[in-house]
């Protein structure tokens, strides 16, 4: 199989983007890995104050929602340090995780964790918590990047909980935009071929920069051309939600499925498309 051979890849990931360069190249694309974001660790110390003392108050009530594999690790180092006590009675505490990294952050620390079902979006972590007793019960919930979706809060207060989101981190676009915007230019120019998006907020900075950029219709046309890759059914609805098209989703939810399922399909893909432009 050719695979890529040799299509222009572009990568919008940032914390492992030289992971994702080479699992591209592996597969005989020509790779482009822009940062899109960066991770800005947020003051907690006041609701990390008030979750120790709901714990401390009645601990029978509390649930734990983990979001997140970052936000999960470094909401714990931060909760170990201002009070090992309450740190160690999550032990006796229902804790649910959305998916496989948050669950790995909590069993690295030796919690265990009920884990949504697949495909690990907000709807799976609200039907898991659905499941339980939630009257009188105080969820916090470990956000991941962005803030806890509206249906989510919404479906659980309808419930009767108590909902306490904790921003640990928040995505913001890159201190220097200059590749980001490059990369922007360069889909409005047909540089490239492949887009692989293994987040919702790539997408969401992408399309905000072309914006600032006045090239937002541009883009979206630049789009219709490439084959764009989801690593899942979160970054799926968000591309949806920004009405851009995508041609394929990975599964299993992991990077390298998303490179090698891209690397499959892509010449498939553009053959079709550029069928139909004739």
């Amino acid at each position: 199989m050719d695979w890529f051979g040799g299509l222009k890849v572009l990568s919008l990931e940032t914390r492992r983007g030289p992971e994702m360069a080479t699992l591209i190249e592996k597969y005989g694309g020509v790779a482009t890995a822009v940062p899109s974001m960066r991770e800005d660790k947020q003051d907690i110390s006041e609701r990390l104050s008030d979750f120790v003392q709901r714990v401390k108050t009645d601990p029978e009530r509390q649930v734990l929602v983990c979001m997140t594999g970052i936000g999960t690790r470094l909401f714990l180092q931060d909760l170990q340090k201002y009070d090992a006590a309450v740190y160690a009675q999550l032990q006796h505490i229902r804790l649910l995780s959305r998916g496989t990294k948050p669950t790995q952050a909590l069993k690295a620390l030796g919690f265990a964790a009920v884990t949504a079902a697949r495909p690990h979006t907000y709807r799976e972590v609200q039907d898991s918590l659905l499941e339980g007793e939630l009257r009188g019960q105080d969820v916090t919930i470990l956000e991941y990047g962005d803030p806890t979706p509206p249906p989510l809060t919404a479906a659980l207060v309808e419930e009767g909980a108590a909902v306490f989101p904790i921003p640990v981190y928040r995505c913001l676009p890159p201190e220097d935009p200059r590749p980001l915007q490059a990369a922007v230019r360069g889909v409005v120019a047909g540089e490239y071929q492949v887009l692989l998006l293994s987040s919702g907020t790539q997408a969401v900075h992408f399309l905000r920069c072309a914006r600032d950029l006045g090239l937002e219709q541009e883009l979206r046309r630049g789009l219709k051309n490439m084959v764009v890759a989801s690593i899942g059914p979160a970054c799926s609805e968000a591309l949806g939600e920004l009405r851009l098209p995508f041609d394929l989703e990975a599964n299993p939810h992991k990077m390298g499925i998303l490179v090698r399922a891209a690397a499959e399909r892509a010449g498939l893909l553009l053959e079709r498309k550029r069928e139909r432009v004739m």
